[in-house]
Formats: structure tokens, C-alpha cells, sequence
């Protein structure tokens, strides 16, 4: 479990911190408030620890801040303010508990978990495998009652992975859930972790329990069934076949690309030549450099892994241009233009035999296909992504010049974005800041596609905006893998951030994106739009039979209202809906006399009401008659309210 503290007093982080690690936690620390706004954006964690008192941004804030944005994990504030007030706010700003200073650090480490105890979080108090016993209160693991002793981050793996049975890991992924910022362990210190967990398991009587699907990470087996286990054994020609059709695939597409990928090995030959008689000019090196970058980049998605990692090594090779060894160049260069001659068709099995298994997620149907919107100047990474995605169910709109972004969003708003990081005329990062400096694409899922992996880089990535990266070379399953769990992430901030609670309907600041949109639409293919305003009276906050009757009004609008219509919860008391081209002559008469109806009865059924009266007015007005902008519409609509009961 990871957890970020989030406190200006070094005294308590360094104890806290020594306190909940020796219990297995993984523990990142800040003392500034923007600093954990930054932390919580780019890393999960399962729990927040906030004081109120931050420089930066205060912890309250930043609670808010949280939830706005879909954090849903728990939050516990830490502060010297103790009024039943203080209490109220900081529970109203999102928090789920709230403890005052001093306390003592038992008490503190006893409400963590406590609220990671909590059903949103865990689902059930022991995990299970088979025989296989996790209990995360008293971080004990067995097998067949056989106690299994694991360091930390052993620990940390096993539960990761009986907490999410049906989930890949990439090596990324575990990097950032097990280990803390200040940490920077390689790649190589999660196979030694998962290689001793697996002795470990086996030893105790649980073997073969965490599966290396090739290409991705890491996943749990499925638990084995209690009779007839042959039946669970995969079927051996099935994946053969499968593996034959994807080998076929990846031929056909490196055929396809032959010239433009004959034509970067060509600028690689010509920096090799030059370094048999030197100088090596600047020109000659610059396009090796950027062909050695492209290549590194798109040889992964033809299944040439090594061929990546050699174009990464001549890149990097000729950023340092180190003379005494230019025989390693010119090596390196025989190495890759053999292996591009070769291509998909000398693909081998992967070290250690292991075996490449099906992906975790199967292809949708064409009932739920998402829209995915591909902004790279590499033509080979473009043409791929065309057609390593749509049987998947991921519709893929390609663009190679990023000067066109906003035209493409325009004319078909996409579900996720898809970024190179260098590219000619406008920089990956700056145009994912320009995306996230727009209202309606701040919760848009943004993933960089980039061969890049300095820290500061990608610190440089999440401050745009940036909600993942993919490292090139970039491997089909990884990056199937990696787009669904940003779109479901995607689709579960855009609702905890536009839907009202009390309705179900768009909030104002979805409604607004969407009223825009068909407003957008109205002045593009000229054609009239009806802005309608539904407000209850009085303007006081709502009773509960106004409640009830603002549900009553969502229920019935969709049988007044067409598909396509905008509906929004404007206010407490304002209901607006948009409507191109609408059918009825006018907005009065058409939604009048059914609103008027559902008032009466509404009053009939709750007779006892001593409250105020309720009323309910109606208001319109139309594009272009009355207004250009949604704010001139809504004003004339607003004068225009005229009483229906």
C-alpha cells in the first residue's frame, strides 16, 4: 500500500515515516502543498495524509483540489485546529477523518487503518489464493497454514497482486505503486524481487502463482480449481495459431515500411562510412541522430525489441560522439541493418522460454469503441497504431503535424490523446499544457509516447498535465494495456467532475462544455438553437419537496426532449436545456403544459407542506435572435421566466 504524507513538520514525517515503513507501507513525504498536489498527480496512492497549515497550498485546499479531480481513495487531516467548525470544514472539503494535534503516533497509524480497511478500498479484510492467505492487518501471508515469511517489498508485490487478480503490471507501474520517490531502483530489482517471491511461494507450496506475461509485466494466475485442472491448461495449438497470425501481422506491416525503415538505416550507413574516414560532418551526424531516435522508437511495434535497443544505443552514441570508440558504432550498425534485412521473420522466443499469453482485456465491440486521437511525426508509429488498434475496439485519428490539433479535436473530439514528445513546430509538452490550459480537455487522458527517459523529463511530462507516458520501444499488449486503464480513469474523473449528485444531469461545468458545443455547431452549418430555462421558487435553499421535484423534472425531460438535446443542472434551482433545430414552434408551448401538470400533482401529493409555495417558471430564447453567446442567451431567457403554475 502507498501512501503520501503531506506535512511541514520534518520531526513528524521522520517518525511517521520510519513507523509505517517498518509495517510494509511505501511512504512518499513533501512539506509543501504544491509539491503534494504534484506527487498526488503523478503517482496512485491508496491513502493521503494531509496537514491543514502548508505552505504552497493549504492542505484544505488541496483536499478539494483531490476530489474535484477524482481522487477517491481516503484522506485524513492532520491539524492544530479543534473547533467543531474547523471539524466541519475540513470534512466538507473531502476528507473522510480528521485528527488534531497532539496526538500520538499509535493513535495516528490505528486510523490509517482503519480507513484502509474501508470496503472502497478493500474489498475484503484476507485475501486468498488457493491455499494462500494474505492478512494485511497483520501483514502475514500462508500457505495451507504454513506461515510464509517475505521481506517488504515481497510483501508489497504479493498483495499488489491478489488486490487486482485480473491486472498486468508493467515494470513501470510497480516501480511507482512499491517504491518511493527517492527511491530509483532499475527494472532489474523487480525480476530479483519477483524471483525470490516465486521460491519463496513454491517452497511454501504455492507454485507457478505470478505469471511474466512476454512484453508486459507481471499478473496472478488464476486461482486452481478444485477438480479437473487439466481443463484449465491452455490449448497449444490455439496459441500457436495466435502466435503465427501476429507473427504474419508484423510481416506485413515491416514490408509495408521498408523504404521509409531502409531509408534511416541508410543515414546510419552514411555516419558509419564517414567514421571509417573521418571527420564525421554535422550534418551526416544529425541525420543518423534523428534516424537512430525514429528507429529506436518504431521497431518495437514490429516486434524487432532488439533492434529498438540497438537504435537506442547508436543514439546515444551519437549524442556523446566519443571518437575512441567508433568501432563500437560501426558494429552496432552491421548489428541493426542485419537484424532490419532479417525482420519479423527471424523473431525469436523470448530469454528464459517464456511463453506470450493472451492480453487481459479482449477486443470490444463496436457498441463501445473509443476514439483515440495520435499526434506524431513518425509515419511507421502513426500506420501502426492504425492497425494495432481498432481490433481492439480503439478508433485511431492520426495526425504527423501538431499545428493541426485543434482543428482535429474540433471536428471529432477524441477519448484519449496520444503524444509524441519531440516534434517539429510545437513540443509534446507544450501542446499538452495549451490542452490542459482549455476547460473542456482538462480531464481529457493524455499519454506521451516517447523513446525519453530522463527523471527530469518526465517530471517535465505530469507538470503539463500529462496523466501517463509509454517509453519507446512501445510493445502492443503494454500499450493496449496502458490506453484502457487511462480511459476508464478518464471516464471516471470526466463523471466525478460533471455529473450533478442530486440529478444524475451534466453539472455546469460539463453542461457549459456541451451547450458550447452545440453552439459551436449552430453558427458552423447555420440553424437555429433554443436555450430553455427551468427555475423553481422561491430562491431559497431547496426543501426536500423541491428536491423531489427537481427528480421529478429530470425524469420527465427526456420524454420532452430529443436525443442530443443538452441537458444540465445549471444552478440550485435552474434546469437548462439546449435544443438545435428544435421541432416544436416554440419552448413554451411545447414544454408548458406537461411542466404545469407534473407541478400540480406534485403539490396534490404533498398536501402537509407548510413550507413556501413552490412555483415553477419557464424562459427561452433563441440563436441568432436573441444572442451569440451562450451568456447572452441564458441572460434573455432568465428575463423572459414566466410562471407555469
Amino acid at each position: 500500500m502507498k501512501i503520501l504524507l503531506v506535512d511541514d513538520d520534518e520531526v513528524l514525517i521522520d517518525r511517521l515515516t520510519s513507523d509505517l515503513v517498518a509495517q510494509h507501507y511505501v511512504v512518499d513525504t513533501t512539506t509543501n502543498g504544491l509539491l503534494g498536489w504534484e506527487y498526488a498527480r503523478s503517482a496512485p496512492y491508496d491513502l493521503i495524509v494531509l496537514d491543514i497549515d502548508l505552505p504552497g497550498l493549504d492542505g484544505l485546499s488541496l483536499c478539494r483540489r483531490l476530489r474535484q479531480t477524482g481522487y477517491a481513495g481516503p484522506i485524513l487531516l492532520l491539524t492544530g485546529r479543534g473547533s467543531n467548525s474547523d471539524k466541519v470544514e475540513g470534512l466538507n472539503a473531502g476528507a473522510d477523518d480528521y485528527l488534531i494535534k497532539p496526538y500520538t503516533l499509535t493513535e495516528l497509524t490505528a486510523r490509517l487503518r482503519a480507513l484502509l480497511r474501508r470496503p472502497t478500498v478493500m474489498s475484503s479484510p484476507t485475501l486468498h489464493w488457493g491455499q494462500l492467505r494474505c492478512d494485511p492487518n497483520a501483514n502475514l501471508v500462508t500457505v495451507a497454514d504454513q506461515t510464509v515469511v517475505l521481506s517488504p517489498k515481497e510483501y508489497g508485490l504479493l498483495e499488489l497482486l491478489l488486490r487486482h487478480p485480473d491486472r498486468i503490471f508493467s515494470n513501470t507501474v510497480l516501480l511507482e505503486r512499491l517504491w518511493s520517490a527517492d527511491d530509483s531502483p532499475g527494472e532489474e530489482t523487480i525480476r530479483t524481487h519477483i524471483k525470490r517471491l516465486r521460491r519463496k511461494l513454491k517452497q511454501a507450496g504455492a507454485d507457478d502463482m505470478v505469471e511474466n506475461v512476454y512484453g508486459m509485466g507481471y499478473r496472478l494466475r488464476p486461482a486452481p480449481p478444485a477438480a479437473e485442472p487439466e481443463l484449465t491448461q491452455p490449448d497449444p495449438s490455439l496459441e500457436q495459431a495466435k502466435a503465427e497470425a501476429a507473427r504474419a501481422a508484423a510481416i506485413a506491416a515491416f514490408d509495408q515500411f521498408r523504404p521509409i525503415l531502409g531509408d534511416r538505416m541508410a543515414a546510419l550507413r552514411r555516419a558509419a562510412a564517414a567514421l571509417r574516414q573521418p571527420p564525421l560532418s554535422d550534418e551526416v551526424q544529425s541525420m543518423a541522430q534523428g534516424a537512430a531516435h525514429k528507429l529506436a522508437g518504431s521497431l518495437g511495434l514490429f516486434g524487432l525489441t532488439e533492434g529498438s535497443h540497438l537504435a537506442r544505443r547508436l543514439e546515444d552514441w551519437l549524442v556523446q560522439n566519443d571518437a575512441a570508440q567508433r568501432a563500437e558504432f560501426i558494429a552496432l550498425v552491421a548489428q541493426l541493418d542485419a537484424q532490419l534485412a532479417a525482420g519479423p521473420r527471424e523473431i525469436s522466443a523470448p530469454p528464459g522460454g517464456s511463453r506470450i499469453v493472451p492480453l487481459a482485456v479482449t477486443p470490444r465491440s463496436t457498441d463501445t469503441r473509443h476514439r483515440v486521437l495520435a499526434i506524431d511525426d513518425d509515419p511507421l508509429i502513426l500506420a501502426q497504431l492504425q492497425r494495432l488498434l481498432p481490433p481492439w475496439g480503439l478508433d485511431v485519428v492520426t495526425l504527423s503535424d501538431p499545428r493541426q490539433t485543434w482543428t482535429a479535436l474540433e471536428a471529432s473530439p477524441p477519448d484519449l490523446v496520444l503524444l509524441d514528445l519531440d516534434m517539429p513546430h510545437v513540443r509534446g509538452v507544450e501542446l499538452c499544457r495549451q490542452l490542459r490550459q482549455q476547460e473542456r480537455w482538462q480531464t481529457l487522458p493524455i499519454l506521451f509516447l516517447t523513446a525519453c527517459r530522463e527523471a527530469t523529463a518526465v517530471y517535465e511530462l505530469y507538470q503539463a498535465g500529462a496523466d501517463d507516458y509509454l517509453p519507446k520501444p512501445i510493445l502492443e499488449p503494454e500499450l493496449v494495456n496502458r490506453l484502457f486503464q487511462r480511459l476508464e480513469r478518464g471516464r471516471l474523473l470526466q463523471t466525478l467532475a460533471g455529473t450533478d449528485p442530486l440529478t444524475g444531469l451534466a453539472n455546469r461545468r460539463k453542461g457549459t462544455i456541451e451547450l458550447d458545443l452545440l453552439l459551436h455547431l449552430a453558427h458552423r452549418y447555420p440553424q437555429p438553437l433554443s436555450l430553455v430555462l427551468l427555475h423553481l421558487s422561491p430562491d431559497l435553499a431547496l426543501t426536500d419537496s423541491a428536491k423531489d421535484l427537481m427528480v421529478g423534472l429530470v425524469a420527465v425531460l427526456p420524454t420532452l426532449t430529443r436525443r442530443g438535446d443538452a441537458i444540465a443542472r445549471w444552478g440550485p434551482q435552474e434546469i437548462l436545456i439546449g435544443a438545435l433545430a428544435p421541432d416544436w414552434s416554440s419552448p413554451q408551448d411545447a414544454l408548458g403544459p406537461p411542466l404545469a401538470q407534473l407541478l400540480a400533482d406534485r403539490l396534490r401529493s404533498s398536501p402537509g407542506n407548510l413550507g413556501p409555495p413552490l412555483g415553477l417558471h419557464l424562459g427561452a430564447a433563441t440563436f441568432p435572435t436573441d444572442g451569440q453567446t451562450l451568456d447572452r442567451l441564458y441572460q434573455q431567457a432568465t428575463h423572459r421566466l414566466a410562471s407555469l403554475g
